[in-house]
């Protein structure tokens, strides 16, 4: 009998060892947003179903950091653990969807799978709600809401607006909203107009910075809200969205105010029930009667490009007018087609300097072209010849207020040239009340096609 349980036993523990250890593994997904700015990880519950005692161990070779880190024990059955991961800096640095794969390595092998997280910015996981503002309210009530699946610790949160500033702290779990409510200066709250209000939440968190904006609806006294929306710059639409916020029937107006010269480019989305005309201004009257919750809007137009395009005219002809009359130097330059007796390409080259007021000191320089070269027994000799660089010096001591100088010369060459052939402008160094000034003339062209000159 003894003998028979001893061989029982010994035949459990052989079959047991013949046994390969396996594992399974259902994700419980608890917080899989990370912002993209700090360092927070998506975190899930594994639980893993082992068919025996086994050690693991949780990465990914995917740039993601996992946690736990290293090797450890499970027992035979079901193991919950927190798994957390945290994706590198570049991979931060996207919206949306992050897929990964990630493997534990067991005593049989690897057992292969993939995480999704979803990465937003920290402006993507607060919103910013303030509640409508009513005649003879003491608080203004604002909602920050935590739009993500993800905890939010110890957000720094500074509020400001026409009616409030507020600094405070506080935090939210996953899809947590939390009202602050702000007492307010009712003296201030006086000297305000109704109509829509930009409440600006600067937020921090850690080293995450973000500027989020809200409108705060400022009510009139019969319940009507306003919005006005701007827009352009040339083409400028203004339009002017009002609803009954209130539970009565209210008789609502909007008004709308242009000068005798914007009204003449000005078009509306509704013609106006009364136009008035003061001075210099006209105004515009729309009226409607609005049931509870109905709206209504006017949409107006300016179309500033005929005047633009005036103005922007006149500005030009007086810039180059200004800037002409600040010249006190001018050269043209001008070519001519020259016959020779060998058949040879040539061309006359004169050049113009006439004086608006006295200057001294002149240097005219011209330059010739590559494939030419001067036929020295025709025009003006120049005072110096640079042959290195092919430029032509000419040297005037002075010239007094309405004088005019002019120099000529021929150019010459074996090819003849085809089509186009230009010329370099020319240069004029001059001295007026002690400092050099420097003016280029046109440029000179040769149509070899046509054979005549023309000018730049």
């Amino acid at each position: 009998m003894k003998k028979g349980l001893i061989l029982f036993v010994l035949a459990i523990f052989l079959f047991s060892s013949f046994v390969s250890a396996s594992i399974s593994v259902q994700k419980v997904e608890k917080s899989n947003v990370i912002i993209a700015e700090l360092n927070n990880p998506a975190i899930f519950d594994f639980i893993i179903d082992s068919n025996a005692p086994d050690t693991i161990e949780i990465f990914s070779l995917l740039g993601v950091s996992m946690s736990p880190k290293g090797a450890f024990d499970i027992p035979m059955g079901k193991t919950t653990v927190e798994v957390k991961a945290y994706p590198k800096k570049e991979l931060r640095e996207r919206d949306g969807f992050l897929t990964f794969e990630y493997q534990i390595k067991h005593a049989n092998g690897l057992y292969k799978d993939s995480l999704e997280v979803k990465i937003v910015s920290i402006n993507q996981a607060i919103e910013v709600k303030p509640f409508n503002l009513k005649p003879g309210d003491q608080n203004a009530v604002i909602q920050i809401k935590n739009t993500q699946n993800t905890d939010i610790e110890e957000l720094s949160l500074t509020l400001d607006s026409e009616f409030f500033e507020k600094q405070s702290m506080l935090s939210l779990k996953p899809y947590e909203a939390k009202n602050i409510t702000i007492a307010l200066d009712s003296d201030k709250i006086k000297k305000l107009s109704a109509g829509p209000y930009v409440v600006t939440a600067e937020i921090s968190l850690g080293k995450a910075y973000a500027k989020i904006n809200g409108v705060l609806n400022y009510l009139e006294r019969q319940g009507t809200s306003i919005k006005t929306d701007t827009s352009g710059f040339i083409v400028r639409t203004s339009e002017t969205v009002k609803t009954n916020e209130g539970n009565t029937i209210v008789q609502d107006s909007i008004e709308a105010k242009r000068d005798i010269i914007s009204r003449l480019f000005t078009s509306y989305s509704v013609s106006p029930a009364a136009v008035e005309r003061n001075g210099l201004s006209v105004k515009y009257l729309w009226t409607k009667e609005l049931k509870p919750g109905e709206s209504w809007n006017v949409k107006i137009t300016t179309n500033y490009t005929l005047p633009f395009l005036l103005i922007l005219l006149i500005v030009i002809i007086t810039f180059l007018v200004g800037f002409y009359s600040r010249t006190n130097v001018s050269v043209s330059k001008s070519v001519s087609f020259v016959r020779t007796k060998g058949g040879e390409f040539a061309l006359k080259v004169r050049l113009s300097v006439r004086a608006k007021n006295h200057v001294d000191n002149i240097q005219l320089i011209d330059r010739l072209p590559g494939v030419t070269q001067l036929y020295e027994k025709y025009g003006t000799r120049p005072d110096k010849i640079d042959m290195p660089t092919r430029r032509l010096f000419w040297n005037i001591p002075r010239l007094q207020a309405g004088e005019e100088r002019s120099f000529s010369y021929i150019i010459y060459s074996k090819m003849n040239p085809m089509g186009r052939f230009e010329l370099p402008a020319a240069t004029a160094v001059y001295e007026k009340d002690g400092k050099m000034h420097e003016v280029l003339s046109n440029r000179a062209f040769f149509a070899s096609e046509t054979a005549n000159s023309d000018e730049e």
